[in-house]
């Protein structure tokens, strides 16, 4: 039997794998300095908490979850996103309950069952947050200021933030009668789809990706133009908040996200530039004001964004932002079994500080040096019977040949150039 990973899947491992942890640790460390914590959901749940948060007509309930039943019959499926059960979680376990803001995050594999392709995964892995407990729009700007500044921090360059309202409920309502009247006659122009949302969700036909070209949809009646004066008051005091921040944004009135509980605020964050990823989506969220509620929690709003980590990595891949981000590596080269012995206790120590490689079966040079190419070391450390004795070591720049007896407790300092 030809054993083989699952198409639509990844394996990490050597560089890709510190590319993974290199970014979710980056992360972690941004999204904790806003005093988040990390909520660890199952990786199932049962089918209608998903059915519930991302509504009946979404692409992800009709088309890409993974669904089945187990032995006693209940239906469960693999999560798809991470809010829903990051909802039902704060619902079940009471955390309303506790005073001010609940922010949360969580960073996790989600599951998808759509045809792979290039950044799109069966299983992939999403980092994303949440934040329960009032409708603010500073709070919504401190929420889409904490995703620049994760962008900011791992050096991705050309970062747009495409920014729209979509209104309250009453908004929401009026709008969706207007685009039903509006689609009631260019129905035959439409995907077979779009035909099924025109009735019990016609804001999604804006979001489809079949049409999303079509004159149809780009001519559409805005949102914008519909909103109540509470909403558009709302987003103008939203956007003014970001310009304080110094985050460059573009209003898109065509913006809507797929999702049914989005209100007001909808965002995505793109990278905008002359390169082949010009216009990508990276980051994707909003507010919602009832999904809670539709939980069987109080009426409490939230707001929150995630992004997947495989395409934050293919994205530092692209504008070569890993290169840096390496720490030195040594390795040690030891001459006799005794100075083996002296550079394992060496090495404990400049662990510390560099990634270090010993070889620990041959005394000669000629395969040391070979293992010192294969791990790309910027820096080899030759010790033997006279270096031992001497208290000192040569070490040697790989990269411009320059060798040098250095003192064993300036080693360290010496190679970091100090």
């Amino acid at each position: 039997m030809d054993y083989k990973k699952i198409k639509g899947t990844n394996d990490f491992f050597d560089e890709n794998s510190k590319k993974f942890r290199y970014v979710e640790q980056n992360v972690r460390k941004i999204i904790e300095s806003y005093d988040f914590n990390e909520i660890i959901t199952p990786i199932f749940e049962g089918t209608e908490v998903f059915v519930r948060s991302a509504g009946e007509t979404s692409d992800i309930v009709n088309k890409e979850m993974y669904t089945f039943k187990d032995k006693g019959d209940t239906s469960l499926t693999l999560r798809p996103e991470g809010t829903a059960g990051v909802v039902r979680s704060y619902v079940e376990n009471k955390m309303y309950a506790q005073p001010g803001l609940k922010k949360l995050y969580y960073i996790g594999p989600m599951f998808r069952s759509e045809k792979p392709q290039a950044g799109r995964f069966r299983q992939f892995h999403q980092f994303g947050i949440e934040v329960f407990g009032e409708g603010n729009y500073l709070l919504d700007a401190e929420v889409i200021g904490s995703a620049y500044n994760i962008f900011e921090a791992l050096g991705i360059k050309n970062v747009k933030l495409v920014i729209n309202s979509i209104g309250d409920m009453e908004s929401r309502q009026n709008y969706a009668k207007i685009l039903q009247e509006y689609f009631q006659d260019h129905l035959d122009s439409l995907c077979d789809d779009c035909k099924k949302r025109f009735l019990k969700n016609p804001m999604r036909i804006l979001d489809c990706k079949v049409d999303k070209n079509n004159p149809v949809l780009i001519n559409a009646p805005k949102i914008y133009d519909n909103l109540t004066e509470e909403s558009k008051l709302y987003f103008s005091k939203l956007l003014n908040a970001l310009e304080k921040l110094g985050i460059d944004y573009r209003v898109d009135h065509n913006l809507v996200r797929g999702l049914d509980y989005y209100t007001d605020t909808v965002f995505e964050y793109i990278i905008e530039d002359n390169s082949e990823i010009s216009g990508l989506a990276i980051c994707a969220g909003g507010k919602y004001a009832d999904l809670i509620r539709s939980f069987g929690g109080p009426d409490v709003p939230g707001v929150g964004y995630a992004f997947g980590v495989e395409r934050i990595i293919s994205i530092m891949d692209n504008q070569g932002l890993f290169k840096d981000n390496q720490k030195t590596k040594v390795t040690l080269i030891t001459l006799d079994e005794e100075s083996k012995i002296y550079g394992m206790s060496l090495a404990k120590k400049l662990r510390q500080e560099f990634i270090v490689n010993m070889d620990y079966k041959n005394n000669n040079l000629k395969p040391q040096f070979k293992l010192s190419d294969r791990s790309q070391s910027d820096y080899v450390i030759i010790i033997g019977e006279e270096e031992r004795l001497n208290n000192e070591v040569t070490v040697k720049n790989a990269k411009t040949a320059e060798q040098n007896k250095i003192k064993v407790d300036q080693i360290i300092s010496y190679i970091k150039g100090e």
